[in-house]
């Protein structure tokens, strides 16, 4: 276990893939965290053998330590209230957002992102639910109006607390496989990008199965490595998010481990719904090289994602893998 008076966080050595324990070979070096000022330098690593290509941050912050790379995150947030002053940029920025979205409702895009948003189950009957990594709790509160009966999961006492404060939603505190929630007890379990943020995905899937009924449905999403916006930025691409993103999965990936913790009838697809948010984030990274939350979204780089949106959908429709998220839905 290695100490890292610099960024501040323990770190630990992890030269082999934490799926199939072949050893990795460096992919990105030295990367920063540029959307929430986590501080340190960190490598990726990338598993070697091709039937797997998991790619993970080697050194890797403790357990223990990792909380502290959240310290400014975006699930800390209350955005019910807009405080930006109106000016030109912002002026700007709504005339493109309201004309782009009304363009978006006559087109696939938008009801792609609402089937997302709800992780596939919209058109379920609504049953018990449980939001592993709830945040701020938005998501369960869209679904408690959809008449479920919802509970949350957080490790992040800040974030639990939001969620309760402005949703008046019961919220568990910890890791779930630490919870001892009774065995099948959920209809539904939703994973909305977490699994990248966890030390051991299996375990917490694994403790899924347990506290799923049978027939019942968990849906998990996550950033995928293969996909267009990785290939076009690079280092700089949204979803490798160092150091928070302990793990970074393709669809082989999140298969692997999934038919490890003992669920067998998956189905995995990507979709390039968010590829707009997705390039937003990567060309602040790229080019601003600022905390994107502290500075509003600039006309030109809204028009920019825009139009990696439309690419972005169009080479999914060719290239299947290539979205920016995978979506797992396993039934147990």
């Amino acid at each position: 276990m290695i100490s890292n008076k610099k960024q501040e966080v323990r770190t630990r050595s992890c030269p082999d893939c934490y799926i199939c324990s072949t050893k990795g070979v460096m992919l990105y070096r030295g990367l920063q965290d540029r959307l929430f000022g986590a501080p340190g330098r960190w490598n990726l690593k990338k598993c070697s053998n091709p039937e797997c290509g998991l790619v993970w941050v080697d050194p890797m912050p403790i357990e223990e330590d990792i909380g502290k790379m959240y310290k400014t995150y975006y699930t800390h947030q209350d955005n019910s209230s807009d405080r930006e002053d109106w000016g030109i940029k912002r002026f700007l920025r709504y005339g493109l957002k309201k004309t782009w979205n009304l363009f978006l409702r006559v087109t696939p895009i938008y009801w792609e992102r609402k089937r997302l948003y709800l992780m596939y189950l919209g058109k379920n009957k609504p049953g018990r639910l449980l939001e592993v990594g709830c945040g701020n709790g938005h998501r369960l509160a869209q679904y408690r109006d959809l008449g479920w009966r919802v509970e949350g999961q957080e490790v992040d006492l800040k974030a639990a607390k939001l969620a309760r404060q402005l949703y008046n939603l019961k919220i568990h505190l910890g890791p779930v496989e630490e919870l001892r929630i009774p065995d099948a007890t959920f209809d539904a379990i939703i994973m909305h990008h977490v699994i990248e943020h966890l030390h051991h995905p299996e375990m917490v899937l694994a403790e899924c199965h347990r506290l799923l009924r049978t027939n019942g449905k968990l849906v998990v999403v996550t950033p995928n490595f293969e996909s267009f916006g990785h290939r076009r930025f690079g280092a700089d691409w949204r979803g490798l998010e160092p150091p928070r993103h302990i793990h970074i999965f393709s669809c082989k990936t999140v298969l692997k481990i999934a038919h490890e913790a003992g669920f067998r009838q998956c189905t995995l697809w990507t979709t390039a719904a968010n590829a707009q948010g997705i390039a937003a984030d990567s060309l602040y990274i790229q080019h601003a090289n600022r905390h994107l939350v502290d500075d509003g979204l600039k006309p030109g780089i809204l028009i920019a994602a825009i139009l990696f949106q439309i690419w972005a959908t169009i080479f999914c429709f060719t290239r299947k893998d290539s979205g920016e998220e995978c979506v797992m839905k396993a039934e147990k």
